[in-house]
């Protein structure tokens, strides 16, 4: 035993080391005489143990030798008795030399077996001690670590189980606040009224959001009763009807009103935007119609999808309407200056609602639930019409119109002189008329809010009437 390995392991009494040393040595004593008398009678002996010991040895090859080396190979009689009794005198030797050895050391080894027997039975004894010291402290640690270890663990179970009930409970706690919150903001919403708190829409559409993008009954169980509930008889119908009033208010922009413009065309078609409407009640339009278009993007799963959707319905909308109303005209030229007084009127409710998105900074999911500002955006940052434009792919809304009206009316004025007759005769005869009335339309529709040049909206509108001929 080395001093490094005394210091890591549990010291044995010295009594049983030095027996042990003192075994050791007599083992190499006896070991060196026995080694010795061996050799000094194999030295005297004829017995080939080489030959015996070697790992070539062939007991076959052996007897063949010694048959061969005893007899005549050309005598037809073979005698064994020779070669047998040979061998037998070798195991005699053999025998007798094993009972001398052991007649010679048979103190020795009494002597040493002696010794090692009581130098095993003291480290059996040391041995036994430790072993008994070690069970000892398992047991105490089987009772104070193992059983205390058990319990700790039932007791983590049980503390992450509450902290899953309680993170849940909370989780529902915050959603009935929510879903209060919604209800009182579609109970404002419902009230009827002009002047009606349109910034619920927007914080209804906030509250909805939260729900939707998993900040809300995120790490709920989907098996709660209660959650069920709320999303069936609560939040589902509340998106719905958010959804439908934010759409009403956009689709319902309209402070040029087109169901008032004169039969002789004179109208408010070419006034300034909200002189055909009381100055409140523009204000309210323009609240109602800002909280709707916020609402609707707060509630788009991607970037604005909605609010592009009823953008996109307006527009629709109002193409048709106009395209509808320029046809009439094409085959009734009284009626020329009450539509095109009508579609100037769209195009401004469309460039009004263009000025009002403008205004209204692009939200955030950071942004708090809040009424829209109608004031310049701060320098740098997006508004909804940013996004709405881009999907539109369009660089304002206005040309878009004009150039969806023309490429509807241009095969309707072809039409129309195709098939001859009075009606295509009086409008070629009063083609300049037409086209001056488009132009008219045009600079009329953009007003004085759009400070830039018309002239490709002109010349799209302009072109529409090209089959008339020049």
């Amino acid at each position: 035993m080395t001093p490094s390995r005394t210091q890591h392991s549990s010291p044995l009494p010295s009594s049983i080391i030095t027996m042990a040393t003192t075994t050791t040595t007599n083992i190499t004593t006896a070991t060196s005489a026995t080694t010795a008398a061996t050799t000094t009678e194999d030295e005297d002996s004829y017995i080939d143990y080489e030959a015996f010991l070697t790992p070539t040895f062939s007991p076959h090859s052996f007897a063949n030798t010694l048959i061969t080396s005893t007899n005549d190979l050309s005598d037809p009689s073979l005698d064994l008795t020779t070669p047998l009794s040979r061998v037998l005198f070798d195991l005699q030797e053999i025998d007798t030399h094993i009972h001398s050895l052991t007649t010679a050391s048979a103190l020795p080894l009494l002597d040493f077996t002696e010794k090692s027997n009581f130098a095993s039975a003291a480290v059996l004894g040391a041995v036994e001690t430790q072993v008994k010291a070690l069970r000892s402290a398992y047991d105490r640690l089987q009772k104070d670590v193992a059983q205390r270890s058990r319990t700790a663990e039932e007791v983590l179970m049980v503390v992450e189980r509450l902290h899953t009930v309680t993170a849940q409970l909370r989780e529902i706690g915050r959603a009935l606040v929510i879903a209060r919150q919604i209800e009182v903001q579609i109970s404002e919403l419902t009230k009827d009224r002009d002047d009606g708190d349109f910034k619920a829409l927007v914080r209804a559409s906030q509250n909805i959001r939260e729900l939707r993008v998993g900040k809300v009954l995120a790490d709920v169980d989907e098996g709660v009763i209660l959650v069920r509930d709320l999303k069936k008889h609560v939040f589902t119908p509340a998106e719905t009807f958010v959804l439908a009033k934010a759409r009403e208010a956009v689709l319902g922009f309209e402070p040029n009103p087109t169901t008032q413009i004169t039969a002789n065309g004179t109208g408010n078609g070419s006034a300034a935007f909200g002189a055909n409407v009381g100055g409140r009640s523009v204000e309210v339009m323009k609240e109602k119609a800002g909280a709707g278009a916020l609402a609707l993007f707060l509630l788009s799963q991607d970037e604005g999808g909605l609010l592009t959707t009823a953008m996109q319905t307006l527009l629709n909308t109002a193409v048709n309407a106009s395209l509808g109303a320029l046809t009439r005209s094409l085959t009734a030229l009284t009626t020329l200056d009450r539509s095109v007084a009508e579609v100037a009127a769209r195009c401004q409710n469309l460039v009004a609602l263009q000025t009002l998105l403008t205004s209204i900074p692009l939200p955030s999911d950071e942004d708090a639930a809040a009424a829209p500002e109608y004031t310049e955006t701060t320098a740098g940052r997006r508004s909804l019409l940013d996004p709405l434009l881009e999907q539109l792919d369009t660089t304002n809304l206005q040309s878009m119109f004009f150039r969806s009206v023309a490429t509807g009316l241009e095969p309707r004025v072809s039409q129309v002189v195709a098939r001859g007759g009075s009606n295509a005769r009086i409008l070629r005869g009063a083609k300049e008329r037409v086209r001056n009335s488009l132009r008219a339309c045009v600079e009329r529709g953009l007003g004085p809010v759009v400070q830039k040049s018309v002239d490709f909206e002109v010349a799209v509108m302009v072109g529409a009437a090209g089959s008339l001929g020049r």
